[in-house]
């Protein structure tokens, strides 16, 4: 699935691939008029979403890694063990699973409580990192060394191999039925940036200001109107942390 909305593909065009942790991971589709995800699937079964509509808490489960791909770059691979990656990628699932709590319980205005435990009166968001490549020194200094003898920001735009990536998807699972009520994956590439700013320095830098924009999209998915869009955000940045 090819991503060609807004200007994030003037940037670079992105590429998602769900696993097999999602049951209708073939069936996503992007949806310009509602979500900001590159893949999408709403259960069409007017039971499910008849279920669904009833329910007014959401537990977040443990974000799982288990499909975790392998990486590809070469700038990561001579920074980064698979040993070290693991267990930064075991800090950044909690990291993601505390991200998606706090962004329903600070929205006042959201659909659901959360729901510390499962239960048949609450929704469970299941979630599942499946890529990571995170941000080296080698890739920033890289970028950097082809700002100075170009123009800035031209590092960033030509030196795609070089940027930190992540990739995530997730079910959100509805109680009675057991069934998937909605399914989504997405993956977010470091952005441009107008400036430089600490989050390229740390490995999970690019990776935890996805997730912090995944949780607040995700929140404003599930608790609004139909008609209202969520839109997605810009592929640069002014000031990144």
């Amino acid at each position: 699935m090819i991503s060609c909305r807004t200007a994030k593909s003037v940037v670079a065009a992105v590429e998602v691939k769900p696993t097999s942790f999602l049951p209708h991971g073939s069936e996503l589709k992007e949806d310009r008029k509602r979500s900001p995800f590159l893949g999408n699937w709403w259960n069409p079964d007017q039971r499910v979403q008849k279920a669904a509509a009833e329910v007014k808490r959401i537990h977040i489960a443990p974000v799982v890694t288990e499909h975790l791909r392998p990486m590809k770059q070469k700038l990561t691979k001579l920074e980064f063990s698979e040993e070290r990656r693991d267990k930064k990628m075991a800090l950044l699932a909690e990291y993601a699973r505390e991200k998606f709590i706090s962004a329903f319980k600070h929205d006042k205005k959201s659909r659901f409580s959360v729901a510390e435990e499962p239960g048949k009166d609450a929704m469970t968001l299941k979630l599942s990192i499946f890529e990571w490549e995170p941000n080296t020194m080698t890739g920033l200094l890289a970028r950097e060394a082809v700002d100075l003898v170009t123009l800035p920001m031209v590092g960033d735009l030509i030196a795609k191999p070089a940027r930190g990536v992540i990739a995530i998807e997730g079910m959100l699972v509805e109680p009675k039925t057991g069934k998937s009520f909605f399914e989504f994956a997405d993956k977010e590439e470091a952005k441009t940036l107008f400036i430089f700013f600490p989050q390229e320095v740390f490995p999970t830098g690019q990776a935890k200001y996805a997730i912090r924009e995944w949780a607040r999209q995700f929140e404003k998915l599930m608790s609004t109107p139909p008609e209202k869009k969520i839109r997605d955000s810009m592929p640069f940045q002014i000031i990144a942390f």
